[in-house]
């Protein structure tokens, strides 16, 4: 499918052969197999549209993954899946784009962490470089619990963010951007 310049988007059309989702679950195996559970997807695509194009591809990954959670037996490794429309949330006085990317990127950092490796240096005030001490940063998680309330407990990545979206790498890397800041 080409686009030009009198149909700078093309058609998308599905010619469905897998019943199955073969290449769907295989996807989703290697995710599982490299990084564990819980998958969660966020799912970018619009999900209503006056003449569908984004719908079409959105609505059959989602038929995707219901069909494999169907067939997941353990609900710990079920994918969780949330649909984000920007266009939707855009359009109505109510709701708030930035808003509603921070509440998905909080409720998909909770539930798969963050990885953070053992630092190895640490910026001081004023910019020095210093060795990481570990003594000190345990003092500091004190002080953070003990004077302003805000528990620190170490976080260990268990699973994977999956963000999917159809032609706007724009909207990916807003997505994704927002889980990175949660996870600071």
């Amino acid at each position: 499918q080409e686009s030009s310049v009198t149909l700078p988007k093309p058609p998308i059309v599905l010619n469905r052969v897998d019943p199955t989702y073969h290449a769907t679950q295989a996807h989703f195996a290697d995710l599982l197999r490299r990084y564990g559970s819980p998958i969660v997807v966020v799912d970018l695509v619009k999900q209503s549209e006056k003449r569908e194009r984004e719908v079409i591809v959105g609505n059959e990954f989602r038929s995707a993954i219901d069909y494999l959670n169907c067939h997941i037996l353990d609900p710990e490794h079920k994918i969780r899946y949330c649909a984000l429309d920007y266009s939707h949330i855009s359009k109505h006085r109510n709701l708030n784009v930035s808003t509603s990317l921070n509440e998905t990127a909080t409720w998909a950092v909770n539930q798969t962490g963050f990885f953070c490796s053992h630092p190895r240096w640490t910026i001081e005030e004023g910019g020095k470089i210093e060795p990481f001490d570990d003594e000190a940063a345990a003092d500091r998680v004190e002080t953070l619990d003990k004077y302003l309330g805000i528990p620190v407990f170490p976080m260990e990545q268990k699973g994977v963010l999956r963000t999917n979206c159809i032609d706007c790498l724009d909207r990916t890397n807003v997505a994704q951007f927002s889980a990175g800041v949660e996870a600071l």
